[in-house]
């Protein structure tokens, strides 16, 4: 039977406010990750307010698809740069993109990055060598591929990125100068560092404070190889701090590496053993539960304990909410439409047409929303009280491009 997380953390709440973080051995950095977040108790109108966004989360955020697009052109060249095919999260935009642009009659090569600097400058190299017409990057951020970026500026070939932060970004200072010519949008604007700190984290924060009535005890992995993962984690902290009894009682470092060697669970595991107070396992995205972090919840006889946050909503983690195994929440990000997305906005870069809001939002899914997805093993934008989608970006696309 699927686990309600509010009964389950309700009853906890109360016996992991009484434990402290010097009992279970805490390293400084895991005392810096609790400061700032330290009160005598928790402010009843935080609490509330984070319940009424979690059931605004829960019915989705989805937006109007568009309405129109640039006849598509013919015969084009394109190369999706894959920051990790062994990561789903990489992989379904990627697949989602190749689909899309074979569906134009373009061709579409993804290159994997293998999670490495080295493997991303290899891939942009080629598809230069290729003479491509386009480059897409997906979840590899400018500083890490720089040189190879710059080299494909100077070849003239137009580069898109989604999940992709550019080398103007925030977290790098003052100075860097942005290499990519379009981006995915996002509502009113946001920049997607604005999305993903701003409103994507939020709907974490907003979900832990809920369901644990103010009391999370949270083990946070955090991830610096990738900046949207420093912007995933960094945004949830931020969210997380106004709650008075919320506190995060460790931070674990892992890297792309980890989820390509199996060391994640190894980590993932330690963690648990070294921190019995913990409530809530915060994780910024759904690989890195599929690859070992849910397989230590999971085997470390405390599941039914822990609340585990997760993010995109792929196949296996949707069996892992199902199922109650490993992971309690998702924080649906449509990953085979971004791809769809991706292509789309790719066609208007090379007219020179301006980008649109492809109308992506997200939902929250859990045991207690009104459904998981019944359509798809993956989540794929808003579902209705059935799990059907409650919009058809693919076919909305073939439409405003001609193909139906």
């Amino acid at each position: 039977m699927s686990r309600s997380p509010r009964s389950r953390l309700a009853a906890l709440a109360a016996v992991a406010s009484l434990s402290l973080v010097a009992a279970c051995g805490g390293s400084e950095a895991d005392a810096e990750a609790g400061a700032g977040a330290e009160g005598s108790g928790t402010d009843s109108e935080i609490v509330a307010e984070a319940q009424a966004a979690v059931e605004q989360n829960r019915r989705g955020t989805d937006r109007a698809l568009p309405d129109s697009s640039p006849a598509p052109l013919p015969d084009q060249n394109i190369w999706v740069i894959s920051c990790l095919e062994a990561g789903e999260g990489c992989s379904a935009p990627a697949a989602g993109a190749k689909e899309a642009g074979e569906a134009l009659g373009w061709d579409v090569t993804v290159f994997d990055g293998k999670g490495t600097p080295d493997g991303f400058a290899e891939g942009i190299r080629t598809a230069i060598a290729d003479q491509a017409d386009g480059i897409i990057l997906d979840v590899v951020d400018c500083v890490a591929a720089k040189s190879a970026l710059e080299e494909a500026k100077a070849a003239g070939i137009p580069i898109y990125a989604f999940y992709s932060l550019d080398c103007d970004d925030p977290l790098l200072g003052e100075g860097g100068e942005p290499l990519f010519d379009a981006e995915l949008q996002y509502e009113e604007g946001r920049t997607y560092a604005e999305q993903v700190e701003d409103v994507y984290s939020k709907s974490v924060a907003d979900y832990v404070i809920a369901e644990t009535d103010g009391q999370a005890k949270v083990i946070q992995f955090i991830e610096d190889d990738i900046l949207v993962a420093q912007h995933l984690y960094k945004g949830f902290a931020r969210h997380l701090e106004p709650c008075g009894g919320c506190e995060i009682v460790a931070q674990v470092p892992f890297t792309l590496t980890d989820l390509a060697t199996g060391q994640l669970r190894a980590k993932a595991a330690a963690a648990l053993t070294q921190h019995p107070d913990a409530n809530v396992v915060y994780v910024p995205y759904d690989a890195a539960l599929t690859l070992g972090i849910a397989q230590a919840v999971t085997a470390s006889g405390r599941d039914d304990e822990l609340l585990v946050t997760g993010g995109e909503g792929l196949s296996p983690n949707i069996g892992f909410v199902r199922e109650g195994k490993g992971q309690d929440m998702i924080a649906g990000a449509p990953a085979r439409w971004v791809g769809w997305a991706a292509i789309d906005g790719m066609n208007r870069l090379l007219q020179g047409e301006e980008q649109v809001d492809p109308g992506i939002g997200l939902q929250t899914l859990d045991t207690s929303s009104p459904s998981l997805p019944t359509e798809t093993t993956f989540y794929d934008g808003n579902i209705d009280e059935e799990g059907k989608p409650t919009q058809d970006y693919e076919a909305n696309y073939r439409r405003i491009w001609g193909l139906s």
